[in-house]
């Protein structure tokens, strides 16, 4: 029978007992690390660059690491990249440098370490300082030791397995809560390598502790390097945030750990929460510019591509479709619909069938009408689920009265307009 507590054990001795030397030359700078993809985790992570550059002034380089284009489309990419923030596709930098890594709580490890940064604050997303963090990286501990943490409000007790688990003497010690975490890579590069080594198998070592958290503390336990803890517990807000400290006891970061930003519906109001309106000027600007949804534009055809352009160049148009009086309609980049956007039309782009170039429209789930380009540059067509519905665009702005469509072509029952699924095919 396999002992498979062993097998890890000896799995990490392995690790520890061939740590890299620390790569110079490879990092540089300082600059801030944040895991996030995925609508509910872009938003918290755009409040939280947004505040950082326009209402705390930090101007800081900033990644935002995801795995790939189903967390993160071209406008969410765009929108970080206004904010002078970069993304990085975790997936494509798995190919370069392999590890086990499948979810948020694993990747943190793995993009600090990543990162182009030497020094590096990792926050998580629904993390919102108080205050501009770059004074931290100047404090005495940071400089001394190269990796500060901030306790949690729980300890880890002595008959925890976790120590066994690590071959480490048991104690209690405080737990370690991982919404922010300061390195420097150049002083900790072998704690690191331990720190990722246990997130690699979080299936030991995540029973025994709440994800990557403590993952920390036992890295730099592991290999006898030194760290700073910051002194102060946090404040707890129920469940609700958790307020962390500087060395000096003063408020610095706020860690939405139980109320997360919400792109729709009333957000929580926390007492004692600083930067409220800031962040709800963040929220209100990511509105206006994104419509909430992962949206990837299907590869298309160069025809498609020539037409996109010349639909976004002209931008306004009126449509009709049933039930409604003429209305505006913005076609944006990236297939972001702007004025107009309602639940049956949520993102559009161009393909080609049976060469024609269609434009489609979708809704939440996938294509919802097609159209035709007609005279005069008027765009004609029928639903995707129900092709006895019509639509038509013209470009230009509505004048009051309603425009009637007047179809010059037979449209087929079948094929590509007759259902969602011959229509994503």
């Amino acid at each position: 029978m396999i002992d498979l507590d062993q097998q890890y054990k000896r799995a990490l001795e392995t690790c520890l007992s061939a740590l890299a030397p620390y790569p110079e030359r490879q990092f540089a700078g300082r600059g801030v690390v944040i895991c996030a993809g995925g609508p509910m985790m872009f938003t918290n992570a755009y409040v939280l660059v947004h505040v950082l550059r326009n209402a705390l002034g930090c101007r800081l380089p900033i990644e935002i690491w995801h795995f790939g284009a189903t967390e993160m489309s071209p406008r969410m990419a765009a929108l970080l990249r206004e904010l002078d923030a970069a993304t990085i596709d975790a997936t494509a930098e798995l190919t370069k440098r392999p590890a086990a890594i499948e979810d948020g709580w694993q990747l943190k490890i793995y993009a600090l370490m990543g990162s182009a940064f030497e020094q590096v604050l990792l926050l998580d997303a629904d993390n919102v300082p108080a205050r501009n963090p770059v004074d931290i990286f100047e404090s005495p501990p940071f400089r001394e030791t190269g990796a500060v943490l901030w306790p949690d409000i729980v300890d880890i007790v002595a008959e925890n397995p976790i120590w066994r688990a690590c071959g480490l003497e048991p104690r209690v010690a405080a737990a370690i809560e991982s919404g922010q975490v300061l390195i420097d890579k150049s002083k900790c590069w072998g704690a690191l390598q331990a720190v990722l080594h246990l997130n690699e198998n979080a299936a030991q070592y995540f029973r025994f502790i709440y994800g990557d958290k403590d993952t920390w503390l036992l890295g730099f336990l592991l290999t006898r390097s030194p760290y700073s803890l910051i002194p102060f517990a946090p404040i707890a807000d129920g469940n609700w945030a958790l307020y962390q400290r500087d060395f000096d006891g003063a408020a610095l970061f706020q860690h939405r750990t139980g109320s997360k930003w919400r792109y729709a519906g009333p957000q929580d109001e926390l007492p004692g929460f600083v930067g409220e309106a800031a962040c709800a000027t963040a929220l209100d600007a990511l509105r206006r510019r994104w419509n909430g949804l992962v949206f990837n534009v299907p590869n298309r055809r160069i025809e498609a591509l020539r037409a996109e352009a010349e639909l976004t160049q002209r931008r306004a148009f009126t449509i009709v479709s049933p039930g409604r009086l003429p209305e505006r309609l913005e076609l944006d980049t990236d297939g972001e619909i702007g004025v107009g956007a309602a639940a049956d039309r949520r993102n559009w782009y161009c393909d080609v069938a049976d060469g024609v170039v269609n434009l489609v429209l979708c809704d939440a789930f996938g294509p919802r009408w097609r159209l035709v380009r007609q005279a005069e540059d008027r765009w004609q067509g029928r639903g995707v689920i129900d092709p006895s519905l019509e639509a038509a665009m013209a470009p230009g702005a509505p004048e009051g009265g309603a425009f009637a469509p007047r179809f010059v072509q037979p449209w087929p029952t079948r094929g590509a307009y007759s259902n969602r699924e011959d229509a994503r095919g």
